[in-house]
């Protein structure tokens, strides 16, 4: 592979002119900056980006970490969404993006503020962390640059990425109260994710100001899985035949929900209505559609991408950022 000591042997230069020309410095003549970028085409040269960071003193690098992947992941587009929204706004100012994981095997060798020093990253978006992570204090008292994506911490050099996910569930809750609904029961997330959090405080608000009783027994948790949450809404159908209308804090999740109820012999939204969360392709053309709350993983990773480098540059940035919702009703819901 080329190196720039190739280059600047065959130009007759020294190692830091073929450098500063290559990152385009002004104290290196225009005629000189010509051969050199010649010589690097005719020589096939790909630039070494960490080796510009150092030159430049500027890491153009942003990184997404994902943690928590499951089988199931890939169906609900949220990841590709974040990532095309850095990607787009990222090569626009001519920056890398690259993509990391982190299992929970490698958190027990190693913190993701270590992660990022061995990789060279100049900041992170960190979407999947949950609120039990062991190092997640660590990483909010560093001097990393990082947005959450649904979690909000403050810390040092921290922003985060969401939208108002109590007022969000409490927009599904109250659409169902408005069609009549008062038995309504809730396909919850993980336990140890902040949006699940805010989703079960959003639905127990939406039926508190509606005089409704909110019941512990109507809730359980499917940790955002479209199997886990056809088993968990058959019991919950099964059991409490009295209820009506199922809140799901995930799409996948109202999709398991969906085949229960059929397989239960009962019509969606005739005998049970169903409400998801997050508007994920499938959600339109599920059967029957989907009435969801949607949010945009695409301008939210543009989001975080902006926030990231404004922070990379040592400028001030909101430590939260809410983005809109929108409930979008559709053929799961009926009036009672």
């Amino acid at each position: 592979m080329t190196t720039i000591k190739d280059i600047a042997k065959k130009v007759g230069v020294s190692v830091t002119t073929v450098s500063r020309a290559l990152n385009d410095y002004d104290d290196v003549s225009l005629v000189t900056k010509e051969q050199i970028q010649a010589v690097a085409k005719e020589l096939n040269y790909v630039p070494n980006r960490s080796a510009q960071n150092l030159v430049t003193k500027q890491n153009k690098t942003l990184a997404i970490i994902l943690s928590g992947l499951e089988p199931e992941g890939g169906k609900d587009n949220i990841v590709y969404g974040l990532l095309a929204g850095m990607y787009c706004y990222a090569e626009s100012i001519n920056y890398e993006v690259v993509l990391f994981t982190m299992s929970s095997a490698l958190q027990t060798e190693k913190t993701y503020v270590q992660f990022c020093k061995e990789h060279n990253i100049g900041g992170a978006v960190l979407n999947g962390i949950r609120t039990d992570d062991p190092y997640l204090k660590e990483l909010v008292d560093s001097d990393l640059p990082c947005v959450l994506i649904d979690v909000f911490i403050e810390g040092k050099n921290t922003s985060s990425i969401s939208i108002d996910n109590v007022q969000a569930a409490k927009d599904a809750v109250t659409y169902l109260i408005e069609n009549g609904h008062r038995n309504i029961g809730m396909i919850n997330g993980r336990r140890e994710a902040a949006v699940s959090e805010e989703r079960l405080e959003g639905y127990a608000e939406g039926l508190k100001q509606n005089n409704l009783l909110y019941k512990d027994s109507y809730v359980v948790y499917a940790d955002f899985l479209e199997k886990e949450a056809y088993e968990k809404s058959m019991t919950l159908m099964s059991k409490y035949p009295e209820i009506t209308a199922l809140f799901c804090a995930s799409d996948m999740m109202a999709i398991g929900a969906i085949k229960a109820a059929k397989k239960l012999g009962k019509k969606v939204p005739r005998d049970i209505s169903i409400v998801g969360f997050d508007n994920i392709p499938i959600a339109e053309y599920s059967s029957p559609t989907l009435t969801t709350i949607g949010q945009d993983f695409y301008a939210m990773g543009q989001k975080a991408a902006k926030q990231l480098v404004k922070m990379i540059k040592g400028e001030k940035v909101k430590k939260r950022v809410l983005l809109k919702h929108k409930l979008l009703a559709r053929d799961s819901v009926s009036m009672l």
